[in-house]
C-alpha cells in the first residue's frame, strides 16, 4: 500500500483537500497541503499516524461531533465498499465557517479487501444564499460575530458605520436575493411594517445611507438544495 506511488501522486496533487487513510484504523498515510492547512498544520507529514480524532479543532466539542460524523462515512464506505458522498458543515483553523462536499471511495486490492480509504473535500460555501450563508455561521457564532464575519466573506464590512441586529441582518440578506418586502415579511414570519422598519434602521448603519448601493455590491454564484 504504502510504495503505491499513483496513490500518493494522485493525493499530493489533487488540487482540493486530500488524504488516505489505514482503512482498519483511520490513520492518515497521506494528505495534501490543502487537506492539512484545513487543520492549521503546515506541513502534511505532521498528519501521518494521526487519525481524525487526534486533531485540533477551534471549537472542541463541535470538534468531536465532526469526527465522529467523519469516522461513520468512512465506516461505511469500507463496509459497502463503495464510494460514499455527504455534506458537512465545517469550521476551519482560521475559525471561517464552510459547508463541505465529501467523497470517500476505499482502495481495494486484488481480492477486493479494503487497503484504504481515499478522501477529497470541496468547499461548496460560495454557492450558498447569503442567507444560508449567515445560517451556516450561526451554527458556530452568535448573532454578532456571525454578522461581522458575513460582512468580511461578502466584503462589505466597511460599508456599514453600526453593525445590524440579527433581525435587521435577515431582512438585508433577503433584499440582496431580490426579495420583494412581501415575502421576506411571510418568510421571517413577521409583518411588512416590520421589515419596512428594518429597512429604515439598516438605512441609518450604512454609508451615507445608501443602502440600495450595499445591496447591489454583494455577489453570489447559485443557491445550494440544502439547508
Amino acid at each position: 500500500m504504502k510504495s503505491d506511488s499513483a496513490i500518493f501522486s494522485f493525493i499530493e496533487n489533487f488540487p482540493i483537500p486530500a488524504s488516505l487513510k489505514e482503512a482498519d484504523t483511520g490513520k492518515y498515510i497521506i494528505n495534501n497541503l490543502y487537506n492539512s492547512r484545513q487543520f492549521g498544520v503546515e506541513n502534511p507529514m505532521d498528519l501521518v499516524g494521526l487519525t481524525i480524532r487526534d486533531l485540533k479543532f477551534c471549537q472542541p466539542e463541535w470538534g468531536a461531533r465532526y469526527a465522529k460524523m467523519i469516522e461513520k462515512l468512512d465506516f461505511r464506505a469500507r463496509e459497502k465498499k463503495t464510494h460514499m458522498l455527504d455534506r458537512h458543515k465545517f469550521l476551519d483553523e482560521s475559525g471561517e465557517a464552510q459547508l463541505e462536499e465529501m467523497v470517500k471511495f476505499p482502495v481495494l486490492g486484488s481480492r477486493r479487501n479494503i487497503l484504504g480509504i481515499v478522501t477529497y473535500r470541496n468547499d461548496i460555501t460560495p454557492t450558498l444564499s447569503p442567507d444560508n450563508l449567515y445560517r451556516l455561521y450561526r451554527d458556530f457564532y452568535d448573532a454578532k460575530n456571525a454578522i461581522k464575519r458575513v460582512l468580511v466573506y461578502l466584503e462589505i464590512d466597511q460599508c456599514f458605520v453600526m453593525l445590524p441586529t440579527d433581525a435587521q441582518f435577515r431582512v438585508f440578506l433577503l433584499k440582496t436575493e431580490r426579495f420583494a418586502n412581501k415575502e421576506i415579511a411571510k418568510f421571517l414570519g413577521t409583518s411588512g411594517r416590520t421589515v419596512e422598519c428594518h429597512l429604515d434602521a439598516l438605512r441609518n448603519k450604512v454609508v451615507d445611507g445608501n443602502l440600495s448601493r450595499v445591496l447591489s455590491l454583494v455577489k453570489w454564484n447559485a443557491p445550494c438544495a440544502c439547508d
